[in-house]
């Protein structure tokens, strides 16, 4: 079988970026605000757009598709992960100028949503699937969502863990252009943490969740454990939230990658692509990078992981983001 490769990472923001502080949310909630711009937490700017996601997402694609040498024609299929289309007509309407702006005229398009910031990662998946078994040479996973329509207008999400940023991102999966080897994927969904349940019972329940969701991702992988794992591409949570989770499956210390939370915000599904985009774009030291990365996307209920090869990523030096 074909081993899927990641290619080309890119990503556009919101063309717009605020401070945190300023956001009503927060100056009604002094609190929150608190958590949420304190050092552990790191929340600095968020992006937002008066762009559609469509608009943001053609960007992304344009940089992927250029940095991959691949030509929009050679994409069998397009995944868009995302709950930010508009309603009805409008939908296909720019969904049609999106393929035509980006030469994608050939592929089949479907939609991935419902899975919150774990959608992407599962398209990913999905994507290195069907390049593996042979049904299509190049998948082409595009990621994107807008406040206003994936949380209905809402800022501070996830429980008060994070601040949503408009973005959208793209990567290709491919069986021919060089990237990174896709070498296992997981997800696992935990309808259990919508029950209303103390603070005590949803922790044990999102950390059980955790580790079932990584406990597949090594079977998968067929490897006893993740201790070659160089970083793990995160959604972009607080710091201290996120960290506690990948601290009990083995992943703590600096393994998470969480230097662009003050900078992006939570980007939503789109997150980890962004944190990949931006360390193969900015290596600090031109020293092949031994041993594995995983991308690791985290919804509400839904949970979903990538490991990919590094060897042929460029190391960053120590204390980098």
């Amino acid at each position: 079988m074909t081993t899927p490769r990641l290619c080309a990472p890119a990503y556009e923001l919101g063309e717009r970026a605020d401070p945190v502080i300023e956001l009503p949310e927060l100056q009604a909630d002094p609190a929150v605000a608190a958590e949420l711009t304190a050092a552990a937490a790191g929340f600095h700017t968020y992006r937002w757009s008066e762009a559609e996601v469509t608009e943001l997402m053609a960007v992304a694609v344009q940089r992927t598709l250029a940095e991959a040498a691949v030509p929009g024609t050679e994409v069998d299929l397009v995944l868009l992960a995302t709950d930010s289309l508009p309603h009805g007509r409008a939908a296909h309407r720019d969904v049609a100028e999106l393929l035509a702006e980006t030469g994608l005229t050939g592929a089949t398009v479907v939609t991935l949503g419902l899975m919150d910031c774990a959608t992407a990662m599962v398209a990913v998946g999905t994507a290195a699937s069907l390049v593996r078994d042979g049904t299509a040479r190049n998948v082409l996973v595009i990621s994107g969502d807008l406040a206003d329509r994936a949380t209905g207008g809402a800022r501070v999400v996830a429980g008060g863990a994070a601040v949503a940023s408009d973005a959208a991102a793209s990567v290709l999966v491919s069986a021919t252009a060089p990237g990174l080897p896709v070498l296992a994927t997981a997800h696992h969904s935990a309808p259990e943490v919508h029950q209303d349940t103390g603070p005590q019972q949803q922790l044990l329940t999102r950390v059980r969740a955790h580790r079932e969701l990584f406990a597949r991702l090594t079977e998968a992988a067929r490897r006893p454990d993740l201790k070659d794992v160089r970083a793990v591409l995160p959604s972009n949570f607080a710091r201290n939230v996120l960290q506690l989770y990948l601290a009990d499956v083995g992943l703590g210390g600096d393994t998470p990658a969480l230097g662009n939370v003050g900078r992006i915000g939570h980007c939503l599904g789109s997150d980890p692509l962004i944190n990949l985009a931006d360390r193969v774009a900015e290596p600090k030291a031109p020293v092949p990078e031994e041993g594995t990365l995983v991308l690791f996307g985290a919804g509400v209920s839904h949970l979903a992981a990538v490991l990919l090869g590094a060897d042929a990523l460029p190391r960053q030096m120590e204390g980098s983001p």
